[in-house]
């Protein structure tokens, strides 16, 4: 078993932050369900206390990356420690942007009701493979310290969601692209970017597995 030895409380804080941020994505992709759930609803009500939330999180998460960038280039890391560790916290803050840019496409206006009784299953789907990913990025961060090869194992689990997210992508995108004849040109440019904004936030957590996979390596060196 592998441990990411914290070394200083300069690392303790880093590896807290990172729990923090992985912790609100959780939230953040929590609160984007119900977001999606008051739009297929019919209700307009919640999505612009929802669609705050979702900022605030973003907000939160970008103001710990920066006191992790700040912890990292103002003390004396380790080169390939200091890469990773960068590598991760930005892929950490561009899940949340996604999920704050998918939350403003939802929210800008209300789509042609046929987008949404044709796709709402599918995006439903969609959304809860992206909230399941979520707990296994919290999972793949909690697992950095005590456990680098389960930390290893997580992160594929959720590189394998991240491919399941392209199949369910593509099939969206074709029954969106099916619509176009009996559509607005906005509603479907709309939900186009709905769907984009959701593959991005499970790319982003694809890519912190890729972070803590070279973090593993440089461990073992």
């Amino acid at each position: 078993m592998l441990k990411f030895r914290i070394l200083s409380n300069k690392e303790g804080q880093i590896y807290s932050n990172l729990m923090k941020m992985s912790s609100m994505i959780r939230e953040a992709v929590t609160t984007l369900q119900d977001e999606f759930s008051a739009i297929r609803r019919g209700d307009r009500d919640p999505i612009a206390s929802e669609m705050i939330r979702i900022k605030g999180y973003h907000e939160r998460i970008a103001m710990l990356r920066e006191e992790i960038l700040s912890t990292l280039y103002g003390e004396a890391f380790l080169p390939d420690f200091k890469e990773t560790i960068v590598m991760l916290t930005q892929s950490l803050y561009s899940t949340v942007k996604a999920v704050k840019d998918a939350s403003r496409a939802m929210s800008s206006r209300t789509p042609n009701e046929r987008c949404i009784i044709s796709l709402s299953e599918g995006l439903l789907t969609y959304l809860s493979l992206v909230n399941e990913a979520s707990k296994k990025t919290s999972d793949l961060i909690s697992a950095i310290q005590v456990d680098m090869e389960e930390a290893i194992k997580v992160g594929k689990e959720i590189q394998a969601m991240e491919r399941q997210g392209d199949e369910i992508k593509d099939t969206l995108l074709q029954r969106l692209y099916d619509m176009e004849k009996e559509v607005d040109i906005i509603s479907i440019l709309q939900m186009k970017d709905i769907i984009l904004f959701i593959d991005e936030i499970l790319d982003s957590m694809e890519e912190a597995t890729i972070s803590v996979e070279l973090l593993y390596a440089t461990m073992k060196a």
